[in-house]
């Protein structure tokens, strides 16, 4: 008897923690630059680091990377550890910071014509740049990274 409780119970807990959506999503939130972002179950794995970028001498700002993991042995990433290879990544900028940076660097190489506007709050500009080469197992991964930069939403 109690067997069958323990298995109606266990069933009954299973059924409700299983999602029925085939897109469920996994949340990223960021409490310190005040932002989200969602990702397909299939990111359950991705990793999330900051750094700093120095752009110039005038320039240095956060930037967020995502990576995911490759099977690809002899791939290496300036940007996220052995084993990882980054997608994408957001770069967050002060609006000081953006204004110098749009005055001194669009139309230029710097500024991608891939590079992306996400978003803007009262302190922060949020751009997110879609790297340029990634490993040969990871290229499924590639065509969700503009559903991701889409989900992005800025924290009240």
């Amino acid at each position: 008897m109690k067997i069958k409780l323990l298995l109606i119970i266990s069933l009954t807990s299973f059924c409700l923690c299983t999602s029925s959506d085939p897109k469920s999503h996994l949340s990223y939130i960021n409490t310190k630059y005040k932002f989200s972002m969602q990702f397909s179950d299939e990111w359950i794995n991705y990793i999330d680091f900051e750094k700093t970028e120095i752009i110039d001498t005038k320039l240095d700002i956060p930037v967020i990377y995502f990576g995911l993991p490759t099977r690809i042995k002899e791939w290496q990433s300036l940007n996220v550890p052995s084993g990882f290879s980054e997608l994408f990544y957001v770069r967050i900028f002060t609006k000081e910071e953006w204004d110098l940076y749009k005055g001194k660097y669009e139309g230029t190489s710097e500024f991608r014509l891939s590079d992306k506007i996400i978003d803007e709050s009262q302190k922060f500009v949020y751009m997110i740049r879609f790297s340029t080469s990634v490993p040969i197992d990871l290229h499924y991964y590639v065509k969700e990274t503009g559903i991701i930069a889409d989900s992005f939403r800025v924290l009240k």
